[in-house]
């Protein structure tokens, strides 16, 4: 039997959760259920002819595939060592470490507040890596498609 949450932190059906991070200077969100754990960047190993990946690492014995954010999402912006994490995540059922400049909070957010990305004229995306975007006030959370990340 699954135990129940307390009343506040219950999530309703109508509603999701976000990790939200930041690569670069945008802010991006993905399901926070992708999220395995969130750690330390670990030194990675280069892996020669894998272009899509920066290297792989060893986590708890299990070898990860990892990937830069900011090289793929080609982000610009000061870096700050300190506050960089690595987000590692289920893509499929594959484990994958992504390295961000840091991360946020975990943002629970209406389905109401999660629109399309328009397109820029014809079948054009606008990014192929952003499906969607989170509207939070003023601040807006671009969604982030990992498996288009990881296909780049």
């Amino acid at each position: 039997m699954r135990p129940q949450l307390a009343e506040e932190e219950a999530v309703e059906p109508s509603q999701v959760q976000l990790c939200a991070f930041v690569v670069g200077t945008e802010e991006y969100a993905i399901d926070v259920h992708r999220v395995v754990e969130i750690l330390q960047p670990l030194v990675a190993t280069h892996v020669p002819r894998a272009p899509q990946v920066d290297g792989v690492i060893d986590l708890h014995g299990e070898i990860v595939p990892q990937v830069d954010l900011r090289r793929v999402l080609g982000a610009e912006g000061p870096l700050d060592l300190r506050r960089q994490r690595l987000l590692v995540c289920l893509v499929g059922r594959r484990k994958v470490g992504f390295r961000v400049d840091r991360v946020t909070q975990v943002v629970r957010a209406s389905r109401d507040e999660l629109k399309p990305v328009p397109s820029v004229g014809g079948e054009d995306e606008l990014s192929p890596y952003v499906i969607g975007v989170c509207t939070r006030g003023s601040r807006l959370l671009l969604l982030l498609n990992l498996r288009a990340v990881l296909g780049s």
